[in-house]
């Protein structure tokens, strides 16, 4: 069943988001995911959201979401993330 790993953020490095972007790419592909998009966040219909920015990636699962996330490759990349700015991040799998 595909899951969906959701990142809510706040950007306060863009050169640093930038490369972040480049180099976890290549890391969520090789345990299957895909990219969906990315935006902002135009509007909170209920309840608050503190983030200004939204992007979402397709998985062919959630253990591979999460093997992604804990991965050596991608645990290497958590300190440029950090400098590139504030995160929150969700997965969740289709009905």
């Amino acid at each position: 069943m595909a899951a969906y790993f959701i990142a809510h953020g706040t950007v306060t490095d863009q050169t640093k988001m930038s490369e972040y972007v480049e180099k976890s790419g290549p890391i969520f592909a090789s345990f299957g995911g895909e990219f969906v998009t990315v935006g902002g966040v135009t509007h909170v219909l209920i309840g608050s959201h503190s983030r200004d920015r939204v992007a979402m990636f397709k998985f062919p699962n959630s253990t591979a979401a999460e093997a992604c996330y804990n991965s050596d490759a991608y645990k290497a990349l958590w300190p440029l993330r950090q400098e590139a700015g504030d995160f929150d991040f969700i997965v969740f799998e289709e009905f």
